[in-house]
């Protein structure tokens, strides 16, 4: 069997099922093909509104456009087609680009093919690919640039930073990486980073100059463009969870942002000190959750990032003699935060026209339930990076430097990824 032959066995039962996820979710029909893909419905009425010389932040339906104005720009080409062959096509692409994260991070083969397909099944993903929502392809673009793995392309076509900056551009906290970036000293790819978000910015603003600078002067005086529905439960971020609590108000709102900054500098930290023992997958899915927890808004559907970090953690739980093993305690602890937000606890709580505003305590508390189990994580990450005990790994013996795909000579023993 030709490796053609079986990759596409290997794609083929989770693009199928991923079609009837998104087909029928939030009660859209398959046959006839019916989604109820809303966001992605949005994405569309922006690029049109945008050729038609208009404001794609002032659409006409309840449903606006919040991204930068890239993500409008980039959504022009969509217009060109037919609908269904634009949901069809944003849905096998979004499952091909969990594949792909998937693959990257350790999984093969069948393995591969089954995991991917279950993934569709968990909260995040199940919504994201119902709404015909970007956070998959978010994902994809940060650890597909980010993290050592195998390929499908023997060198890279664009240099490592510049997918990330895509992604930053398309939604403002995957922004996070680029000071990961700059705190490991990936210097080359920083540079990258930072250059390429500025060229993709401008070349937005050509495209949109008068929606680019409304855009980025509402956001420069804090305006997220939410207005109150900030608080519904589904907007799992510190911001949310705060005002759930003390109400709308400028020091609720102060100390909201405080407390954003604050775990956005931890899980950064966490981050930067798992790049430095080599455990590369790892840091970058702790930079993911940070992204989740800071953002002022963090729909349940953005948590994406709990996939392949379940996978991270359940691939340092398998017996291998020969791989670096992380403290079981802490990879359960991290199986915990993915398990909450997949069984999402907390969603028959009373919600919708700011009745999250009246909760009690013990409602709060379910309510906060993502924040503090990522949170405790994060500051566990901390931990055992700065360690104590080192990791289980290899019998101890002399390591052959093995090169990474920047060059950079790494123990293999702290190079989980250079073996697989």
């Amino acid at each position: 069997m030709t490796r053609s032959v079986r990759s596409v066995l290997v794609c083929l039962l989770p693009v199928v099922t991923g079609l009837w996820v998104a087909g029928t979710e939030f009660g859209g029909r398959l046959v006839p093909w019916r989604p109820a893909m809303v966001d992605l419905g949005v994405y569309l009425d922006a690029a049109r509104v945008l050729l038609a010389g208009g404001d794609f932040y002032a659409l006409a339906g309840r449903l606006q456009f919040l991204y930068p104005p890239l993500a409008a720009v980039l959504s022009v080409p969509l217009t060109l087609l037919p609908t269904a062959l634009v949901e069809i096509g944003w849905t096998a692409a979004g499952v091909l680009a969990l594949l792909a994260v998937l693959h990257r991070v350790g999984l093969r083969g069948w393995v591969l093919s089954l995991a991917t397909t279950a993934s569709l099944f968990v909260e995040p993903v199940r919504q994201t690919l119902g709404f015909g929502q970007v956070g998959i392809f978010l994902v994809a673009l940060v650890v597909l640039d980010l993290v050592p793995g195998p390929r499908l392309l023997a060198r890279r076509v664009l240099p490592e930073g510049f997918w990330t900056a895509l992604a930053a551009c398309i939604k403002l906290t995957p922004a996070l990486f680029v000071v990961y970036l700059l705190l490991v000293r990936r210097r080359r790819a920083f540079v990258t980073a930072v250059v390429s978000a500025v060229v993709l910015t401008l070349a937005a603003a050509v495209f949109a100059p008068r929606q680019s600078y409304g855009f980025w002067t509402r956001l420069a005086h804090g305006d997220t463009g939410l207005g109150g529905s900030i608080v519904y439960f589904t907007n799992q971020s510190v911001l949310a969870d705060v005002i759930r609590v003390l109400g709308f108000s400028t020091g609720a709102t102060l100390l909201g942002l405080v407390l954003s900054a604050a775990i956005a500098a931890l899980g950064v930290w966490a981050a930067v000190l798992w790049h430095r023992r080599g455990e590369v997958a790892l840091a970058v899915m702790l930079g993911g959750v940070a992204t989740l927890l800071a953002s002022p808004v963090s729909w349940l559907h953005h948590f994406v990032w709990v996939v392949p970090l379940a996978v991270v953690l359940v691939l340092d739980l398998l017996p291998f003699p020969a791989r670096p093993r992380l403290p079981e305690w802490f990879s359960v602890l991290g199986l915990l935060f993915c398990g909450w937000v997949a069984v999402e606890p907390f969603k028959n709580l009373p919600n919708s026209g700011d009745v999250e505003l009246t909760w009690n305590a013990g409602q709060n508390l379910l309510a906060s339930g993502t924040l503090l189990i990522g949170v405790v994580f994060l500051a566990a990450a901390v931990v055992v990076a700065r360690g104590r005990a080192p990791l289980t790994s290899a019998p101890a013996g002399p390591a052959a430097p093995v090169a990474d795909r920047t060059g950079a000579r790494t123990p293999a023993h702290t190079l989980r990824e250079a073996r697989r």
